[in-house]
């Protein structure tokens, strides 16, 4: 299975731009969840840590053999009303616009796939189809 990373960033003034990422940390692309991918008998598994975003915030989507995980920008607006209503002091968390696609393999089974999220973790299930079993066809010779 392959994949793409695509980081969603605002463009950089170059040595302005560096000074704070240098001392604040590139918030940025800081947060591009990181995941295990795994195959068994049966499936294709991902599993991608999205803990801090919740299954409101993040988008699995399967078009043309390739599944897509991504975040909005929609938790800017739950944050904001949230430092409002804690009257916080400084606020270090942040969960930023993301984007993974997979390019799925040819016998990934695209009309069965299932995600759910647990303890921060988002588990996608991708069967495999079914190989027909090689065996012995006997065909007979017509006279």
């Amino acid at each position: 299975m392959r994949y793409v990373i695509t980081r969603t960033a605002a463009p950089r003034i170059s040595g302005f731009d560096t000074f704070f990422s240098d001392f604040f940390g590139d918030t940025a692309t800081r947060k591009i969840p990181p995941v295990d991918i795994y195959e068994t008998d049966t499936a294709y598994v991902i599993e991608a840590e999205i803990a801090g975003y919740s299954e409101k915030d993040i988008e699995v989507v399967l078009k043309d053999g390739v599944i897509t995980i991504s975040s909005e920008e929609t938790w800017k607006e739950r944050r904001a009303r949230e430092r409002e209503e804690r009257n916080m002091i400084a606020s270090e968390i942040v969960l930023p616009e993301f984007s993974r696609s997979f390019k799925l393999p040819e016998d990934a089974d695209t009309e069965r796939v299932g995600a759910e999220s647990h303890d921060g973790i988002l588990s996608i299930t991708i069967p495999r189809l079914r190989k027909a079993e090689p065996g012995r066809i006997e065909i007979k010779i017509k006279k």
